[in-house]
């Protein structure tokens, strides 16, 4: 419950060498979580329920959660993605909905807007494709 109360904690850690962290909170925790276990060992989970109190963090305890060393990183959440860019950074993606939602079931929707464990798995390989990546350093 601890890191609840700091407002982001590591829900799953990596067990190998960390190579991705995978963010998100609430429901869409459980698309970070089946994703971690379709990408292996190298891959941290981190949830944060709450950017303001994770932000008021000592330095430590979020380089803790979230090392700068680890610069591959993934944000999922039903929701809009801007919150998320000051922890994904410039290499990171986010799997989010910038745009208005739609009607229906809840499970179809999820799948309709992309919010799936294979978009976060996508997602994250991107990150590590060669191609992609020399393409993300082409802009920067």
């Amino acid at each position: 419950m601890g890191g609840v109360l700091r407002g982001g904690y590591v829900a799953m850690k990596e067990t190998g060498a960390l190579s991705l962290i995978i963010m998100s909170c609430g429901s869409e925790l459980q698309l970070a979580l089946a994703a971690k276990e379709k990408l292996g060992a190298g891959v941290r989970v981190v949830s944060i329920p709450s950017f303001h109190r994770f932000d008021a963090q000592p330095a430590s305890y979020r380089e803790e959660v979230l090392p700068t060393s680890c610069r591959a990183r993934v944000a999922v959440e039903a929701g809009v993605s801007a919150a998320w860019w000051k922890y994904v950074g410039l290499d990171g993606v986010t799997v989010t909905i910038d745009r208005f939602g739609l009607s229906g079931p809840g499970a179809q929707v999820m799948t309709a807007l992309g919010m799936t464990v294979e978009s976060v798995v996508e997602a994250a390989q991107s990150l590590t494709d060669d191609e992609s990546a020399a393409k993300r350093q082409k802009k920067q």
